[in-house]
């Protein structure tokens, strides 16, 4: 396995910054963030709004010489792009299959592309059937445009679970179309036991996000007979939420996965402690 990071939450670092501090600090690889910035350019850096490193879909293709020279004198691979990208999204898509084959012709990044939202309001399994035959003919083009695409298990989604997942992606090509693993969005749901999870993937786990949450009541104290204790989730430390890291990582040795493990943290904190200690923790267990 090979660690790499999502340079998602990585706001405050240029494109130079994100390629040289991720080779000092021991990654592989980045998941590389291609959304467009927001209108004002003076806007404060975060995770979800404007990037410094700017890489968007109309400036993908003038950058991609920039991209893979930064690759390629670093040594960190660029393993995917995670755009906002859904698979109603045609034009796009075929923006970013180019954009892939321009920054590494042999081994382009792979493309997240998202599923359309669960709408309670409607019937499950429809929804469900439509986005598989979307996924379907995401694969289709994946296929004739030499990439491989990737369906993130998402919160929100019609497939939450790896147990969805396998069932959404059933006989579709797992050379152009896998999994993510998504452990931070599958804690939120209630994450299966890893090691079925993962066996029920199979062919189709392609990638995996690590990163880690507890929930967080939103108020203490209970007032009327019909009030009641709602939660959210934040980031935590690796080591200090729910997600038994550990266990999840020898899970993904004794399946053999040896793809990439991309940190996705989006807590608060000093980016080079939260990359390079993060980071070290991550390594431990790759190497252990």
């Amino acid at each position: 396995m090979k660690l790499a990071i999502t340079s998602v939450m990585l706001p405050r670092w240029d494109l130079a910054q994100t390629f040289e501090k991720l080779t000092r600090y021991g990654y592989d690889g980045v998941e590389l963030r291609v959304r467009d910035n927001p209108q004002d350019p003076n806007e404060e850096p975060s995770f979800w709004g404007r990037h410094v490193a700017d890489v968007s879909p109309g400036n993908l293709m003038q950058r991609a010489s920039e991209i893979r020279t930064a690759a390629d004198e670093s040594g960190l691979r660029v393993i995917a792009f995670a755009p906002r990208a859904t698979i109603a999204d045609g034009e796009l898509i075929d923006h970013l299959f180019e954009g892939a084959r321009a920054i590494d012709p042999d081994q382009p990044p792979m493309i997240r592309i998202g599923a359309p939202r669960h709408d309670r309001t409607r019937a499950y399994m429809p929804q469900f059937d439509e986005a598989r035959a979307g996924f379907a003919r995401l694969t289709d083009r994946a296929r004739s445009a030499g990439v491989k695409v990737l369906y993130e298990i998402h919160v929100g989604t019609v497939a939450v679970s790896c147990s969805r997942t396998a069932e959404l992606l059933r006989d579709l090509d797992p050379a152009h179309i896998g999994a993510i693993y998504d452990v931070p969005n599958q804690i939120r749901v209630g994450i299966e036991d890893s090691k079925m999870g993962l066996e029920l993937l199979g062919p189709y786990l392609a990638h995996c996000h690590i990163g880690n949450g507890v929930p967080v009541a939103d108020k203490q104290d209970l007032d009327g007979p019909m009030d009641r204790q709602d939660y959210t989730w934040t980031f935590a430390d690796l080591r200090r939420g729910v997600a038994n890291i550990p266990q999840i990582i020898q899970d993904l040795k004794d399946v053999g996965y040896s793809g990439h493990i991309s940190l996705e943290e989006f807590g608060s904190g000093d980016d080079d402690e939260k990359v390079s200690g993060q980071g070290t923790y991550l390594r431990h267990l790759i190497d252990g």
